[in-house]
C-alpha cells in the first residue's frame, strides 16, 4: 500500500504527535520531524452515501420506535448495530463475551399530586417557594407537624452547638444554610475566615437532625433563586445509575425542603422576631437556645421509582502494532433517542441516525484496512452509546467502567447531528463544526485540519468552540465525559434545524452526500491518530488520569 509522508515543523504552538512541547523560544525552533502513515483514501472513499442511507433507515423505521433508552425500539437497536458488528468479524470484547455493556439506570419523581406544602391555609408552590431532591427523601405520603423546632443553623460541633438541650425526637426542625461568622468575618467553627465542611455538605445537616431524631427538616435559603439554579440537575430528577446501596440512600437522611425566608417566616408566623434575635445573639457570640413554634404543617412527598436498562454497543478492530494495539483510539455516536410522545414517533434521523451511520462505517472502513493488511497500529474502539438524550449517560457509565483504560486512550472522536445544513449555511453546505480539538491536545487539532486539508476540503466552523459561547455544546454530547478524564475530543457537529427533537427530524431530510464527507474527515483523523508514533500529547498542565 502507498505510504502517506508527514513533514510537521515543530514551532512551540504546533507540536507533532508524540513530541513534547519544546522548552525553548519560538526562533531557537528548526529541527523538522517525520513519520509516515499508511494511504487512507481506499478506506475513505468506501464510507459511500448509498450505505449510509441504509443504515439510517434501519435506526429510523417505526418498529424501532424512536429509540427510547430503557426501551424495545432501543433494544432492536442495538442488536442492529451488533449485527453490523457481527458481519465485519469484529471481537466480541464486552460483557459476558458480547458487543454489549449494559447499565442499568434510576429515577425518582413525584407522582402528580406527590410535592406540596402546606403551611396554615396558606399552599406553597415547588420551584417558587421550595425545592426537594428525591433522592434524599423517603417516600411519604403526608407528613403533618403541629410544631416546629427552630434550630439556628442545625449544626453541632465541638466548638459550636444549634442542639443544646434541644428535644427534637419526631419533630421537625427548621435551620438555616450556611454556619455562623462573626462581625469581623470568622467562622465560629473553624476559628478562621474559611468556612467549614457544614457550609460545603447541606446533606451533613440533614443527617445529623436525622440522628437526633427529627422527622422532617427545613431549610432556609436566602439567596433561594440562586442555589436553586446551582442544584438544578438535583432538582430536576435525571436519571442517575442505579446501584443498590442508591435504594437504602434516603434512610440516612430526614426528609428535607428548601424553603424561602418568606416561607420560614409564614411557619414562625407572628413570633419571628424571635428567630431574628436567635441568629442576632450567634453573631454576637451568645450561646444559642432552641426555639419552638407552634403552627400547622403538611407535607407531601409521594414519589415513583422507575429503573430502566441501556446499553453501549462496542466495536473492536484491534492495532497491528504489538505496543501500540494496547492504546486506543475511540469513534463514538449515541443512537437513543426521544421515543414515543402523544402517539408520535421521534425518529431522530439526524439526532443522532446520521453520527451512529457514520461510526458504523467508520469501523467498516478500519476494519477493510485491517483484512488487507494495512489495519491502525493503535487499537479502535467503534463505540454507540445510549443514553445520551437522558443526560449522557451511556457514556458516563463507560468512563467510570471503562473496558479499555482512559490512561491508554489517545482520543475520542465523536460525532451527533452531521446530516443536515443549519440556517447559518444554508447557502454553504460543505461545513462542519468543530469543537474541542484544540482544549487538551493541540496536536489533534491540527492532525484534523491538515486531513481537511488534504482531503475532504469541508469549511471548518469554530464558532461552537468558543469557551463562552452560550449554548455549550461542548458539554452537551457524548465526548465531554472523555474530556471530564483528561482523553482529548474533537466533537464533529452540523447545528440545530427547525426539525430538532420533533417527529419531523425524519431520513429523507438529510443530505447523505454530505454525511459521507464529514464521516471521511472523522476517518482520516481517526486513522491519524491511530498511526502516529505515540499517544497525543496533552497540553501543558494537563496529564492523563
Amino acid at each position: 500500500m502507498k505510504l502517506r509522508l508527514i513533514l510537521l515543523l515543530l514551532l512551540p504552538a504546533a507540536v507533532a504527535c508524540g513530541q513534547q512541547p519544546p522548552s525553548v523560544t519560538p526562533k531557537a525552533v528548526k529541527k523538522v520531524k517525520t513519520y509516515t502513515v499508511p494511504d487512507a483514501k481506499e478506506f475513505a472513499e468506501s464510507i459511500r452515501p448509498d450505505d449510509l442511507k441504509a443504515i439510517v433507515a434501519a435506526l429510523t423505521a417505526d418498529s424501532l420506535a424512536g429509540r427510547e433508552t430503557g426501551q424495545e425500539g432501543q433494544r432492536k437497536a442495538a442488536d442492529y448495530i451488533a449485527a453490523q458488528f457481527s458481519t465485519l468479524n469484529l471481537p466480541k470484547v464486552a460483557d459476558r463475551n458480547t458487543y454489549f455493556q449494559e447499565y442499568e439506570l434510576q429515577r425518582e419523581t413525584w407522582t402528580k399530586a406527590g410535592l406540596g406544602l402546606k403551611v396554615g391555609d396558606q399552599v406553597f408552590k415547588k420551584r417558587e417557594d421550595f425545592y426537594v431532591f428525591p433522592a434524599f427523601n423517603a417516600d411519604t405520603t403526608l407528613l403533618s407537624f403541629k410544631e416546629v423546632v427552630f434550630v439556628g443553623y442545625g449544626i453541632e460541633d465541638e466548638k459550636y452547638s444549634d442542639y443544646t438541650k434541644a428535644d427534637v425526637a419526631g419533630k421537625a426542625v427548621i435551620f438555616y444554610e450556611g454556619e455562623p461568622f462573626s462581625k469581623d468575618n470568622v467562622s465560629l467553627i473553624t476559628g478562621t475566615e474559611n468556612g467549614s465542611i457544614w457550609s460545603l455538605d447541606w446533606k451533613k445537616k440533614v443527617q445529623l437532625a436525622k440522628q437526633k431524631g427529627a422527622v422532617m427538616a427545613f431549610i432556609i435559603v436566602p439567596n433561594f433563586q440562586e442555589t436553586q439554579k446551582r442544584y438544578q440537575k438535583l432538582i430536576a430528577t435525571d436519571w442517575v445509575e442505579y446501584s443498590p446501596s442508591a435504594e437504602k440512600q434516603a434512610d440516612d437522611f430526614a426528609n428535607s425542603m428548601f424553603i424561602t425566608p418568606d416561607v420560614a417566616n409564614t411557619i414562625f408566623g407572628s413570633k419571628a422576631d424571635k428567630a431574628a434575635e436567635a441568629m442576632k445573639g450567634i453573631l454576637l457570640g451568645e450561646k444559642f437556645k432552641a426555639l419552638k413554634f407552634k403552627t400547622q404543617i403538611e407535607v407531601n412527598l409521594d414519589k415513583e421509582l422507575k429503573r430502566i436498562t441501556g446499553s453501549n454497543v462496542l466495536g473492536f478492530i484491534e492495532g497491528s502494532d504489538e505496543k501500540l494495539k494496547k492504546e486506543y483510539v475511540f469513534v463514538t455516536a449515541h443512537y437513543d433517542h426521544l421515543g414515543v410522545k402523544d402517539g408520535q414517533i421521534y425518529y431522530g434521523a439526524d439526532d443522532n441516525g446520521s453520527g451512529s451511520a457514520a461510526v458504523i462505517e467508520i469501523a467498516r472502513a478500519f476494519a477493510e484496512a485491517k483484512k488487507k493488511g494495512v489495519g491502525p497500529k493503535r487499537s479502535v474502539v467503534c463505540m454507540l452509546v445510549s443514553g445520551e438524550e437522558k443526560g449522557l449517560l451511556g457514556s458516563s457509565f463507560y468512563t467510570q467502567y471503562p473496558v479499555f483504560p482512559l490512561s491508554r486512550t489517545s482520543a475520542d472522536i465523536n460525532i451527533d447531528m452531521i446530516g443536515r445544513a443549519d440556517e447559518a449555511h444554508k447557502d454553504a453546505p460543505n461545513y462542519i463544526y468543530v469543537i474541542g480539538a484544540d482544549r487538551l491536545s493541540k496536536d489533534l487539532h491540527d492532525i484534523n485540519e491538515e486531513n481537511n486539508t488534504a482531503h475532504t476540503h469541508l469549511n471548518l466552523d469554530y464558532k461552537y468552540n468558543a469557551p463562552d459561547e452560550k449554548n455549550k455544546y461542548y458539554e452537551r454530547s457524548d465526548h465531554y465525559n472523555f474530556a471530564l478524564h483528561n482523553v482529548p475530543v474533537v466533537f464533529f457537529f452540523s447545528g440545530v434545524h427547525e426539525d430538532y427533537h420533533k417527529p419531523t427530524d425524519t431520513a429523507d431530510k438529510l443530505d447523505y452526500n454530505l454525511i459521507a464527507k464529514r464521516a471521511q474527515l472523522a476517518f482520516y483523523t481517526a486513522w491519524e491518530v491511530a498511526n502516529c508514533p505515540s499517544m497525543l500529547p496533552l497540553l501543558e498542565g494537563v496529564y492523563r488520569r
